[in-house]
């Protein structure tokens, strides 16, 4: 296989407008051409709708140009293009020492200009495009605000045009199409939020879906022996998910309490002042606090609202934190 490395820097577009002067005796000729063109584009799963969705700078279309000639010159390579309706990238992406990911980005417009340009098919479209061989300077500036191209679909008030420098462009017709030629300014893209907002609410539903399972999902057991027995759980993020009396004074205490928050420390210290306020333990009596799964902060004791009451009542708490003991100081 030969290399065509070279032959990438062939041509370049100019961006200088073509002076073509459009006859108008050959219109039913173009336009006929233009249909025939379409109708081939749309056999290669394209169009010039989608063509015009992208946007490329000079230095990128004439790069595509040149590949699109370079894939022309190569008989076997094309009629397998033509055969399959899309480029071998791996092949010549060897061919022609680019990446296949930026052959995949390119590809429809490489087959673009690679139809328009294939033997002598469509001259009267062809002659429109305004390139020349070898990298001269183009000092051109063009300061107008519209486009103008070659009219190749028009859409109401739209047209899908191709100009002289290569750019497939949706312009808003401003002035008359004279033959072919239209005139406008560009079609801004629309932002498309539809997609962002779309893998957002997926993101969204993951999230939601990993929340719910974790707060359901029991990390932690805290069972409380004080005359009565309560037992506890509690999930991956310390909210309580189950409160449940064992015997008949641990149930009355759960039916009394009054939850301000979910957290361990709230809970616990709920049930203590139920089994003391009930008068089912007193000054100085014993309580006994379990806890199984995650353990509890070495100084979870030493501070908060349980650590208050067991002080405030002088109880004798014995805590088992999954066999290390802990101490209210």
């Amino acid at each position: 296989m030969v290399k065509r490395v070279l032959d990438k820097q062939r041509y370049v577009f100019l961006e200088k407008p073509a002076m073509e002067v459009l006859q108008r005796e050959e219109n039913e000729i173009r336009a006929a051409q233009i249909e025939s063109y379409l109708s081939e584009l749309k056999e290669f799963h394209l169009s010039v709708m989608k063509l015009s969705e992208t946007r490329y700078d000079k230095k990128t279309r004439s790069l595509m140009l040149n590949l699109a000639m370079i894939l022309l010159s190569e008989e076997k390579l094309w009629e397998k293009t033509r055969s399959e309706k899309r480029i071998p990238l791996k092949v010549f992406s060897r061919m022609v020492e680019e990446p296949v990911f930026e052959l995949k980005e390119m590809e429809s417009h490489i087959l673009a200009y690679a139809l328009l340009l294939e033997e002598d098919k469509y001259p009267l479209i062809r002659r429109y495009l305004h390139y020349k061989e070898g990298a001269g300077e183009d000092t051109y500036e063009n300061g107008e605000d519209k486009s103008r191209g070659l009219s190749l679909l028009r859409k109401g008030r739209f047209s899908f045009i191709l100009t002289s420098q290569g750019q497939f462009m949706k312009i808003r017709v401003e002035e008359t199409p004279s033959g072919h030629v239209a005139a406008g300014r560009k079609v801004r893209k629309k932002l498309n939020l539809f997609k962002p907002l779309l893998v957002l609410l997926l993101a969204a539903l993951l999230l939601g879906s990993v929340y719910i399972t974790m707060s359901r999902r029991i990390t932690q057991t805290i069972i409380v022996k004080a005359a009565g027995e309560v037992k506890m759980d509690f999930n991956s993020f310390g909210d309580v998910i189950h409160v449940i009396g064992i015997d008949g004074a641990g149930r009355s205490y759960v039916a009394k309490a009054t939850f301000e928050e979910k957290d361990i420390d709230t809970v616990l210290a709920e049930i203590i002042e139920q089994a003391y306020i009930s008068e089912t333990i007193k000054e100085r009596a014993e309580i006994t606090i379990l806890v199984s799964g995650e353990f509890l902060p070495e100084d979870f004791f030493k501070s908060g609202k349980t650590h208050d009451r067991i002080l405030s009542y002088q109880l004798n708490a014995k805590i088992n934190n999954n066999g290390s003991f802990l101490y209210v100081e």
